[in-house]
């Protein structure tokens, strides 16, 4: 084999590895999920993109989310929310698994997945 079909073969077996991996999290996620509440706690910015940052309590241990989010305020005129608390869900196995759900903010980002229904 010359090194390009080997590239290749690598590049697909990578791929392949990062699908696999993302489908198992939501496969586990949505098998799994418990419902809490989580507290936007930051909006910013990293290379153009905008993202807030969200923690959340399982049996009294601290959990910290983020979402990219595209630019939007409260009603209250708050940028991103920051303050406001939302449904969070997570994995009873793995809380690190979870995913913020904004409510009518939702269009601001479409969820990966839809695991719950909406409120």
């Amino acid at each position: 084999m010359n090194k390009d079909k080997i590239a290749m073969i690598f590049g697909i077996f990578v791929l392949a590895l990062v699908v696999w991996r993302v489908i198992s999290k939501e496969k586990e996620l949505a098998e799994n999920k418990m419902y809490g509440e989580a507290k936007i706690i930051d909006y910013y910015n990293v290379g153009g993109k905008k993202y807030i940052k969200y923690v959340f309590f399982v049996n009294n241990k601290k959990y910290v989310g983020k979402k990219n989010v595209f630019s939007f305020k409260c009603d209250n005129g708050v940028d991103g929310c920051v303050g406001q608390k939302f449904q969070v869900i997570y994995s009873s196995k793995d809380p690190d698994n979870n995913e913020i759900h904004l409510g009518k903010y939702n269009g601001s980002r479409p969820n990966r997945i839809r695991v719950y229904s909406p409120y």
